[in-house]
């Protein structure tokens, strides 16, 4: 049977406390106060048949511990001592007396037995069952503590799953959308250009349709996805309007979340030289270095003054709180000429 964490560390605490602490114990005391270096056998039969006797008692003990007092039944557990302190000492006779019995024990040991069971004491101090007790208890919270933490944090994986699903669920029909328009509006003129675009929306489809659903994919079939989009807005705009497309040291093997660039790039198109009726611009940058991935996009203000953000623009940004909290740095700004986007990442 395969043990979890949680048993893998309950069963080193348990080894440790009854086993390798009393010989330690053994090996101080005999250092100390007889000038011995080492074990000697009684040292070796004590540690491992008392620490058995102890070790199955207070697994008993620990099992109480981690019903009651991780479910707060206070009561209960203090009644639960009191019974479980009657009952260690009629089994500590009974273990003394059973070690006193057994002819294979060193007749030193089986001496030391007998006189424990003639014994008219408990057979222990309270003072040493409040620090069994304590010890155990403690391990009880320790692992109470972890298995709730781990369960928060599968709840909150969990949430974060279910709302990046969400968030893209919302950015892919918002961003078709947009797509079929362009495509609608060609058509109408008849345009050659429809073919070439509908052939480009189809890659586009490709992509999202069958790579965007894992959590990670790789950087260069983004970029060669946002080449696309950017493609099909040329073929849609005018020549008036300067569209410049830089991409930069973009290796084999990096990863991204999907669709993360996307809606800056498509917020310049859509809010920028959309409604421009003179000239405009469109600038984008796509420079990988090192670790840091980094995206700046300028663009013309269109004179169709807009307000408020897109709602893949207010996406994208839950989006990267959310998968990379800490390792991004965003600014967005503008001024009467034009608007401006800077995006770090650190992948």
């Amino acid at each position: 049977m395969k043990l979890d964490k949680y048993a893998k560390i309950e069963l080193t605490f348990f080894i440790v406390y009854f086993y390798v602490f009393k010989l330690l114990s053994n090996l101080e005391y005999n250092f100390w106060e007889r000038k011995l270096k080492g074990f000697s056998g009684i040292d070796i039969e004590f540690s491992f048949l008392y620490g058995t006797s102890g070790l199955l008692a207070f697994i008993v003990f620990y099992q109480i511990i981690k019903f009651y007092l991780v479910n707060r039944k206070f009561f209960r557990l203090i009644a639960c001592l009191v019974l479980f302190l009657v009952a260690y000492a009629l089994y500590q006779k009974a273990v003394n007396y059973t070690y006193s019995q057994l002819p294979f024990l060193s007749d030193e040991f089986r001496r030391l037995a007998t006189n424990a069971y003639r014994a008219k004491s408990i057979g222990y101090s309270f003072a040493y069952m409040f620090k069994e007790f304590l010890a155990v208890g403690c391990l009880a919270f320790v692992i109470h503590s972890m298995k709730q933490d781990e369960k928060v944090r599968q709840l909150k994986e969990q949430q974060l799953m279910s709302e990046l699903t969400y968030l893209k669920s919302q950015l892919q029909p918002h961003f078709f959308f947009n797509t079929l328009n362009n495509i609608y509006s060609l058509a109408l003129k008849q345009s050659e250009d429809t073919a070439p675009l509908v052939a480009k929306l189809a890659d586009m489809m490709r992509y999202i349709l069958y790579k965007t659903d894992r959590p990670l994919v790789l950087l260069k079939d983004e970029i060669a996805f946002v080449k696309n989009y950017v493609e099909v807005e040329q073929i849609r705009y005018r020549s008036n309007i300067n569209i410049s497309l830089d991409i930069q040291g973009i290796d084999e093997h990096t990863t991204i979340a999907p669709l993360l660039l996307l809606p800056f790039i498509e917020n310049a198109f859509k809010h920028g030289v959309e409604e421009e009726v003179t000239t405009g611009y469109i600038t984008i940058k796509i420079c990988k270095i090192a670790n840091e991935l980094i995206l700046e996009v300028e663009n013309s203000i269109a004179q169709k003054e807009h307000t408020g953000e897109g709602v893949g623009l207010v996406n994208v940004k839950k989006r990267l709180a959310l998968l990379y909290p800490d390792k991004y740095t965003l600014t967005v700004q503008s001024d009467e000429l034009a608007f401006y986007v800077n995006l770090s990442i650190q992948l």
